[in-house]
């Protein structure tokens, strides 16, 4: 898998650049280095942001906090890490094929497994909003799906990898080619990367089979 370093290698070469870096924390004492130590994280978090890829999706329960609120039922402390909300997942799918949470299945059991299936996507999710770090809900002892923020490169999906390498460089093309030409390359290796990234979360939905039903809106500006 990629390093770091391989990552930031990956963007210099995009831009032409015959400089290589060893290391970015802390900085082998290349000006490409110290460049790169400033804009990669920056560029890993945007393009964590952007969508929910698979390596950054967590599970979770939520802890119970008190609620302030005189519109939701429950709050609940925001997980550390967080990038992106995702979905509180809806109660009523575990009452419909009648189990408890954790999710329990015992052989021989009728269990409909497309229910279970549903749990877990956007249909299976109830409203919730979030203020100030707090996730307020209707649902008890909720479960929650969202995107965290990942560091270890060796998590990283291949097309992420690229994208990222992308991304980077578009931050790097100012510093080191400079100017109008800095600008425009950057701007084009910007829209490679959302490109890449956009395919790769349409080939991540298609292979989990998760459908684009509708999500009340304060939850889809979140995802």
């Amino acid at each position: 898998m990629a390093s770091v370093a391989d990552v930031c290698n990956m963007a210099l070469a995009h831009l032409g650049a015959r400089t290589q870096v060893n290391s970015i924390s802390p900085p082998d004492g290349s000006a490409e280095a110290g460049y790169c130590a400033r804009f990669y994280p920056v560029a890993r978090k945007e393009l964590i942001e952007t969508g929910a890829w698979a390596f950054t999706r967590r599970r979770v329960q939520l802890t119970e906090v008190d609620n302030v609120s005189n519109v939701w039922q429950y709050a609940y402390a925001e997980p550390a890490g967080m990038v992106n909300a995702l979905r509180v997942l809806n109660q009523r799918y575990l009452m419909a094929i009648g189990a408890s949470w954790p999710l329990m299945y015992e052989p021989g059991s009728l269990m409909n497994w497309a229910l279970v299936d549903e749990l877990f996507k956007e249909r299976g999710s109830s409203e919730f909003d979030i203020e100030n770090g707090i996730i307020y809900t209707n649902e008890p002892e909720a479960w929650f799906l969202y995107t965290q923020d990942v560091t270890d490169t060796t998590k990283f999906s291949p097309m992420f990898t690229s994208a990222l390498g992308m991304l980077l460089a578009s931050y790097l093309a100012g510093p080191i080619i400079k100017g109008l030409e800095g600008a425009q390359v950057g701007a084009r290796w910007r829209d490679a990367a959302m490109s890449l990234s956009a395919r790769a979360e349409a080939s991540d939905a298609n292979s989990t089979n998760q459908r684009a039903d509708h999500v009340a809106a304060h939850i889809r500006g979140r995802l």
